[in-house]
């Protein structure tokens, strides 16, 4: 059996794969997605899209930033001429879902958005993204970005049973929800489970914080739900 960190919201898709392997999947949904524009927030984000025209690209980060960030620029596609980035197959089918298309590098990360973007997309971004962000693409392109933060993690201590009474192998797709574990749980539990994680980015920095556990961590070939469960399947 396998354990599942993902929010609910993000979990269909893994879910029905696991089903159609015969896969056991155990949700233990660490974390919620909310909604992070307030009110208070509401006049900034005018301001920015009052200008969208600026922007020459739009960059989605995850699948949470196109469900809570898409709506607020969707009057705008139709008539706009940006380029539409997206991070990962989930996120840039999720675009396509909703009729945008994208451009999605080869390998899904911040830094071959920003190669791209560099070397064949030069002028000004709008980035969508959580407070979760690992903040990449604002550091190395400073001045020519600007982000809406649309969403937020709320992590939830009530799901921790699950991991820690729960099968062996669990799925982390992001580091905070690793650092979540590491800093809520035993670490004596930790050692006794398998990880496998999103990237080689995840990896190196679960793998830092947890040095000195040695934990045995595992890394997908693609950042996707199917390759997660490629790797569980050859574990179990």
């Amino acid at each position: 059996m396998i354990i599942n960190t993902r929010p609910k919201i993000l979990s269909k898709n893994l879910n029905k794969l696991a089903q159609d392997q015969s896969l056991k999947i155990i949700n233990a949904h660490l974390s919620d997605i909310q909604p992070a524009i307030e009110k208070k927030e509401l006049k900034e984000l005018e301001l920015k899209l009052k200008n969208i025209s600026s922007y020459k690209n739009i960059i989605f980060t995850s699948q949470a930033a196109v469900f809570h960030g898409l709506p607020f620029i969707n009057k705008f596609i139709n008539n706009g001429e940006w380029n539409i980035f997206s991070i990962g197959p989930a996120t840039k089918g999720m675009l396509l879902n909703s009729g945008v298309d994208s451009i999605s590098p080869s390998n899904s990360s911040s830094e071959d958005i920003l190669n791209l973007i560099e070397k064949d997309y030069p002028g000004k971004n709008l980035l969508f993204c959580g407070d979760n962000s690992n903040n990449y693409l604002q550091g190395k392109l400073k001045e020519n970005i600007d982000e809406i933060i649309c969403y937020k993690l709320v992590y939830n201590k009530s799901a921790l049973d699950r991991v820690s009474n729960g099968p062996k192998i669990i799925l982390i797709y992001n580091f905070l929800t690793f650092s979540f574990l590491f800093t809520s749980l035993d670490h004596e539990i930790l050692k006794n489970k398998i990880f496998i994680v999103i990237s080689e980015r995840v990896k190196d920095k679960v793998q830092n914080l947890s040095k000195s556990l040695n934990l045995r961590v595992y890394v997908t070939k693609e950042p996707s739900d199917s390759s997660m469960l490629e790797i569980a399947k050859n574990l179990t």
